[in-house]
């Protein structure tokens, strides 16, 4: 023990009364507190007094308040203050943050083993979306593991998950970065005599050595020379020099290849419950109980990684991390498919003793996850298994990216089906209301054609004239049979779109109808191309009719939304559709039985209608399928948006920018709104200035 219960029912800086200790490790404490001012429940986060000496921990505890506190997103623990206090003869430096009911995620499983896909999806999107609004401000977590995932309940009968400990988050800005660099590279390169030079340090992957110069104009990067496992082990052995503590080198990235001392591994590597403090000796010697395959007790493993300069715990390390070489925001990615591979097998994808691993996270594949788990869909096991690529480049780009892919994949075309009835019934006037105006030039050719017959079977109009008005008739119904569903398809193709990037939003139908006119020439000219290739496939065989309309089904979306036309759109059409082409197929052959279906039905019930002694004409029981139709083309129509969406989000792309053609349309109408935006507006433009 570190001796940190003594400043239970202190003060710091007369605002911060420390009522319990919540946890330690051999670097500090975490307290709940209480805010004098507001009596507000708040964790506060401390560095042990003996080691606020060493100014690199010091700076890369400056550091995650700087990181934590550049996020504002629900998905971040919300840090509030950040500041240096005296407590006797003690010089302390604490970080506040919001206090957290719940539990961790290692916790959840450590009891559940496997998570259903659903959860999996949930806690990932959710943590992806707070990892990557820190990727956008240039930082990157570089510590992402079940223990920094925290699941909060709302009291709605869910949780909400927080992503915390950016302690050794890696941010952007240079210029603050090489002045904590140079501070702490001076400390940990300056000999404690003129005639010591510093010892060998062990670099991430604790299978190579550096030689480090006591000099720090020379703190840079060296040939590494291998040494064997035992050799490496030795290394992590404490350095003790005389007058000083003990301390553990080990490579630090950030400080350019100079040896980082890390000063909680100084005294011991510190379990979060003494039954289980001898799981940390894999670290230290080689000869200890090795990091066995299907660990439960996640807590345990992921305390070993309080060996901070090794940049992350080691059961969570990208192999770039391994290696100690410059990382970026396809680390962390890596990182989440360790967490997405573990939460739905059960297990990490590697086990053993430290320097086992992290060899087998440089050079090894993984165990198939199918393998582990056969319930997993095929397309979900690849996408986590592409994550884990040894080559950043082969990873998700983006984490907001994974989560959406990984979302699309998990989700069959029974749930794309509920949506759409859910999103039809919900939103049912304003779908209707849009099918009645479209079809009402149908009804009006179909009555037409009612009077025309009416006439022509009294033989009041010359052979010629009605030649000519049935000709005419005949390419009127066809027109507006086209355009009917075409306007009701784009028109809801933009609607979905809106309401899936904001949901809350007021429904905007002037905004749809400008974006429809401004784009009608390439929507109806793709539309009319894509239809000459059905009719054309359906002449020749039905086959080649079925896969035209597999390929270009999403052609009116991506018109509308992407503002590609004609070949472009259909080249992107084949593109999208081909990422999951069994839930293609299966939309298709609904959209294109389910109104043939109804026709037959209607057929039927004029067939059972006379025998029954109700004669209704051909021409009037034409409007029958009209009515239906009416209230049919609206599903079909959000089951192809929710289609296009879907395959967007299982290539992995985001929908940033496809939301600008509506704020164009859609300007202020109250001055709260105009404020709002403003206020939007002012918080972009200081995050990028923070960025520069």
């Amino acid at each position: 023990m570190n001796g940190l219960e003594r400043f239970i029912g202190e003060v710091l800086d007369e605002k911060y009364r420390l009522e319990q200790l919540i946890g330690q490790g051999g670097m500090g404490a975490v307290f709940l507190a209480t805010h004098l001012g507001t009596e507000r429940p708040v964790a506060l986060k401390i560095i042990a007094p003996q080691l606020m000496r060493n100014e690199e921990l010091v700076a890369r505890f400056k550091r995650e308040a700087r990181a934590a506190g550049r996020l504002r997103h629900p998905n971040v623990v919300d840090v509030t203050d950040f500041g240096f206090a005296t407590s006797g003869r003690d010089r302390i430096a604490y970080l506040v943050m919001e206090y957290l009911d719940g539990c961790t995620l290692a916790e959840v499983l450590n009891e559940e083993t496997r998570l259903p896909l659903e959860w999996v999806v949930d806690i990932l999107e959710q943590v992806c979306s707070a990892v990557d609004d820190a990727h956008q401000q240039g930082i990157v977590h570089r510590d992402l593991k079940p223990d920094n995932i925290w699941l909060e309940p709302n009291r709605l009968g869910g949780y909400r998950v927080k992503v915390l400990d950016f302690g050794i988050a890696k941010l952007a800005d240079t210029a603050a970065d090489s002045i904590s660099t140079e501070a702490s590279t001076k400390h940990v390169l300056e000999p404690p005599t003129s005639s010591r030079t510093p010892p060998p340090a062990v670099i991430g992957n604790a299978a190579q050595v550096v030689a480090t110069s006591p000099s720090p104009s020379t703190a840079r990067r060296e040939t590494p020379r291998p040494v064997t496992t035992e050799e490496a082990a030795t290394l992590l052995q404490p350095a003790t020099t005389d007058g000083a503590e003990s301390e553990t080198r080990i490579f630090d990235p950030d400080i350019g290849g100079a040896p980082a001392v890390d000063a909680e591994a100084a005294t011991r590597l510190q379990a979060s419950t003494s039954e289980n403090a001898d799981q940390t000796r894999p670290l230290i010697h080689s000869t200890a109980r090795p990091l066995e395959k299907g660990i439960t007790d996640t807590r345990s493993l992921s305390n070993l990684t309080r060996v901070g300069a090794i940049m992350g715990t080691p059961l969570y390390l990208s192999p770039e991390q391994c290696r100690g070489e410059h990382l970026d925001a396809r680390s962390d990615i890596y990182s989440l498919g360790v967490i997405a591979y573990q939460m739905l097998t059960g297990a990490t994808p590697f086990a053993g003793e430290m320097l086992e691993v992290m060899h087998q996270y440089r050079e090894a594949t993984p165990q198939p996850l199918r393998e582990r788990n056969r319930k997993v869909p095929p397309r979900v096991a690849r996408l986590v298994e592409t994550a884990l690529a040894k080559d950043p480049a082969e990873r998700p780009q983006r984490a907001s990216g994974f989560a959406s892919a990984l979302g699309a994949h998990a989700e069959g075309v029974g749930k794309l089906l509920q949506r759409a009835f859910a999103l039809y019934s919900e939103r049912f006037p304003i779908f209707f209301r849009i099918a009645v105006l479209a079809y009402l030039p149908v009804i009006g050719v179909t009555l037409l054609q009612l009077l025309f017959s009416f006439l022509n079977a009294r033989d009041t109009m010359p052979k010629a004239v009605a030649i000519t008005l049935s000709i005419i008739l005949g390419l009127l119904t066809m027109i507006v049979n086209f355009l009917a569903p075409s306007i009701i398809s784009g028109l809801t193709a933009l609607l979905v779109t809106q309401w899936f990037l904001a949901p809350l939003r007021p429904v905007n139908l002037g905004g749809v109808l400008a974006v429809l006119r401004k784009k009608a020439w390439p929507f109806f000219t793709t539309g009319l191309l894509v239809s000459a290739l059905f009719v054309v496939g359906c002449i020749l065989l039905l086959l080649p009719g079925l896969i035209v309309l597999r390929r270009y089904a999403l052609y009116a979306p991506i018109v509308l939304v992407e503002g590609l036309k004609n070949r472009a759109a259909m080249r992107r059409s084949r593109e999208l559709t081909a990422r999951a082409p069994r839930t293609v197929w299966a939309v298709v052959l609904i959209h294109l039985f389910l109104p043939m279906s109804v026709s037959a039905l209607v057929g039927v019930l004029i067939a059972l209608g006379k025998k029954a002694g109700l004669n209704v004409g051909a021409e009037l029981a034409g409007i029958i399928p009209v009515l239906f139709n009416i209230l049919l083309t609206p599903l079909l129509s959000i089951t192809t948006a929710l289609l296009y969406l879907k395959m967007r989000q299982a290539g992995g792309e985001t929908l940033e920018g496809t939301s600008a053609q509506f704020e164009q349309q859609d300007a202020p109408r109250s001055k709260w709104q105009q404020r709002m935006r403003e206020r939007l507006s002012i918080s972009t433009t200081h995050n990028s200035r923070v960025d520069e």
